[in-house]
């Protein structure tokens, strides 16, 4: 019985030495408000009690004084482990959600063509892609495009020409040599990749189907770019694709004076006519400024995505800005200005 006693005396001996008040401001300002009992007690299981719990109700790390780690989003990936703490995503995604590049309506991790606009479809290798249904996209094609045509009927390129073209940053062409890029040629292959595997003809450009790069440019915006740029101008056309690179234009184009010159190009050189705005200009050039402009998308509400490209050749820095103009009252607005590199 003895025994049996000391047992039970050394139990509440060693629950009290448990209990042992470790901060005693802590724990007299938490009786000021409440009894002992419940300061000393851990109602949310951490093994902090409570008058040294800043979170009593959470449970947490004593490293965080009894609060759990902060996650702003609440998605259950905490703050430092949270590629993208502000917006909630799944866990398997380090908390992003999980992003649809080209609009389709399926999620990146499940489309096989996430940079191209596809149909669900059951096959993995198809989902996503434009493998379903062919008359179905060209009808929805043609009702797309039937909207965009009727809500841009009043709109004025010209004006969007014109805007575009003085938006253009002098400072980011820094050569006295600019080369303007006035032609595009997207050169594709076919190919029997499982993740490109197209079946349906490309009826229209799903996100260019009014106003394209090929509509912006004419001889008036190439005459506009002439005047604004002081600059000796060389104009190019631009490969992107299999085959992509270069072409300088080897005849005029504008009736301005211009002279044939060279163009180094790594280790050959391309002739090229250059329309000199300096009394004094080379024969013979190694380096320059480019300058791209192309429409990236269309979108409703007369929305017009609007990249320029400047960069340094051979080497040097390259700088990619998308603007979003929208046609309102007559005029196009810049509504929104991003830096792609």
């Amino acid at each position: 019985m003895k025994f049996y006693l000391s047992a039970v005396f050394l139990l509440v001996l060693s629950f009290f030495r448990a209990q042992e008040i470790q901060d005693k401001d802590a724990f007299k300002k938490c009786r000021k408000e409440f009894n002992k009992k419940i300061c000393i007690s851990d109602q949310d299981k951490d093994a902090i009690l409570f008058y040294l719990d800043r979170c009593p109700e959470d449970a947490g790390l004593s490293e965080h004084s009894g609060c759990p780690l902060p996650d702003i989003d609440k998605d259950g990936v905490c703050d430092k482990d949270d590629l993208c703490p502000d917006i909630a995503g799944p866990t398997e995604n380090s908390g992003c959600p999980w992003s649809d590049y080209d609009g389709d309506g399926i999620l990146d991790k499940d489309d096989a063509c996430p940079e191209r606009f596809g149909y669900a479809s059951e096959d993995p290798y198809k989902n996503g892609c434009m493998t379903q249904d062919c008359k179905k996209a060209y009808e929805e094609g043609q009702i797309r495009l039937k909207r965009f045509k009727e809500e841009s009927m009043l709109a004025d390129y010209n004006k969007l020409r014109e805007k575009v073209v003085n938006d253009i940053n002098l400072k980011l062409l820094n050569h006295k040599d600019v080369v303007i890029f006035t032609k595009y040629e997207f050169l594709t292959c076919g190919t029997t990749s499982k993740n490109y595997n197209y079946d349906c003809p490309s009826y229209y450009n799903y996100q260019i189907p009014v106003f394209s790069t090929e509509d912006f440019w004419n001889e008036e915006v190439i005459l506009q770019l002439y005047d604004r740029l002081p600059k000796n101008i060389i104009f190019a056309t631009k490969r992107e694709g299999e085959g992509a690179g270069v072409e300088y234009e080897k005849k005029s184009i504008l009736n301005k004076i211009n002279k044939k010159i060279k163009i180094n190009k790594y280790t050959d050189e391309e002739d090229a006519v250059l329309y000199p705005k300096y009394k004094e200009s080379t024969v013979k050039i190694n380096q320059y400024s480019s300058l791209s402009i192309e429409i990236s998308q269309n979108d409703f509400e007369n929305k017009i995505t609007v990249k320029t490209g400047y960069s340094t050749f051979p080497y040097g820095n390259t700088a990619v800005y998308k603007t979003m103009y929208q046609y309102i009252n007559g005029e196009w607005k810049n509504i929104e200005l991003k830096k792609e590199n």
